[in-house]
């Protein structure tokens, strides 16, 4: 277990995340509803969500000269606060214009906090509790997530209060880290940009795991209710697969993290892999039994989120603490790569087949990432041969 103080600022670390996965599920509902109260199409809608993840990967090369610069506390508090100002703005004119700015700013801060969360949570877990710890920060994350539709119950989506009431909240979230005391940890150097590449290079399953994890989770939030009314679900039938969905990830990952502690990571990705490329097929059959589909999508939910924690883990496993801002951000940047791209090549293999599309595309992305965990093993073993 990490020492005490450690654990103090994980707690606090935890709290920010659990604001950001909050934003994460809010704003994306509030908006689409908000702008197609006013006519605009699903296409403005689409750019006005999808900003934030592009700002993140523009801003990606930028975010380790920030971090190294300013610290991990003040790079956190200083990001969602300012998202926190840019939600209270929205209101003040609602056009897909106006937006589109205003998340692309709030993608560039959220990012930062993002990336500097997860270096810090690297940075002071140990070996033996890393897959742990990152099994928790997958759950509360997710917990903040499916906690955002849930608030939008509350505040509605009319006028200011959501925003007033959402910007609260994630304010909220970060005063655990805003009163704690200043944790001393292992100083970090800043790497050049071409260390990204260098990044890539050293870990390329890692980089891979984040690939996938973002083009599966994004097209399963966004085309898993559109299969579901396409098979002949009712549109209330059809969202709660996405609920059962993120249940399975929010119960899972700590078991999971726990798993990967003992087994090692790699082994239990492998694992995963395997589970999420057999879940999709399993789909179509199932739609018509709840008692299989229920407990497929609530594990194949959590196996495949063990994409994204399980390879934050490994980010700290193979890189070492100066080297950690470049790998984190490549890390987030092809994460957010694969969360643009999804949904589309999704919608993409949906319109060439209606009925197996989508399962077939996100069975095959798991089982690119088993492939790449079999290739990877397969050197390793031929690398250990020969030094013997």
């Amino acid at each position: 277990m990490p020492p005490a103080s450690h654990r103090l600022s994980l707690a606090a670390v935890f709290s920010s995340c659990l604001g950001v996965g909050l934003i994460f599920g809010f704003q994306p509902p509030l908006i689409a509803l908000t702008l197609s109260r006013l006519g605009y199409s699903s296409f403005a809608i689409g750019a006005v969500t999808a900003a934030s993840l592009i700002a993140v990967i523009l801003c990606g090369p930028f975010y380790p000269r920030a971090i190294i610069r300013h610290g991990l506390k003040r790079c956190i508090v200083s990001g969602i606060v300012f998202a926190a100002a840019l939600l209270l703005l929205m209101p003040l004119q609602p056009s897909v214009p106006f937006w589109l700015i205003l998340r692309f700013i709030a993608g560039c801060a959220l990012g930062l906090v993002w990336i500097a969360s997860e270096i810090w949570m690297n940075s002071v877990s140990t070996v033996e509790s890393r897959g742990t710890v990152m099994g928790i920060y997958g759950t509360v994350f997710s917990i903040g997530i499916v906690a955002g539709p849930v608030l939008l119950e509350f505040t509605g989506t009319q006028g200011a209060k959501p925003f007033v009431i959402g910007a609260a909240c994630l304010i909220l979230t970060l005063l655990p880290l805003a009163v704690l005391r200043p944790v001393s940890g292992a100083a970090q150097v800043f790497t050049p940009l071409r260390g990204l590449s260098g990044a890539l290079r050293s870990a390329p399953i890692v980089m891979l795991a984040a690939l996938v994890a973002g083009l599966v989770e994004s097209a399963d939030l966004t085309l898993l209710p559109l299969f579901g009314t396409h098979a002949g679900l009712d549109e209330r039938a059809a969202l709660l697969l996405v609920a059962v969905f993120m249940a399975g990830n929010v119960a899972l990952q700590v078991p999971i993290g726990l798993l990967a502690d003992r087994y090692g990571r790699k082994t239990l990705l492998a694992a995963c892999a395997l589970t999420s490329a057999i879940g999709p097929l399993l789909l179509p059959a199932s739609l018509a039994t709840p008692l299989l589909l229920w407990p497929l999508l609530f594990i194949w939910g959590g196996t495949l989120y063990a994409f994204y924690s399980q390879g934050v883990a490994l980010l700290g496993e193979q890189f070492a603490v100066a080297n950690l801002p470049s790998a984190n951000t490549l890390f987030v940047m092809v994460y957010c790569l694969g969360g643009v791209i999804g949904p589309s090549l999704g919608g993409i293999a949906m319109d060439l087949w209606p009925s197996r599309g989508l399962p077939v595309l996100l069975s095959s992305a798991a089982l690119l990432m088993l492939g790449g965990l079999g290739l990877s093993a397969a050197r390793s073993s031929a690398v250990g041969r020969r030094a013997h």
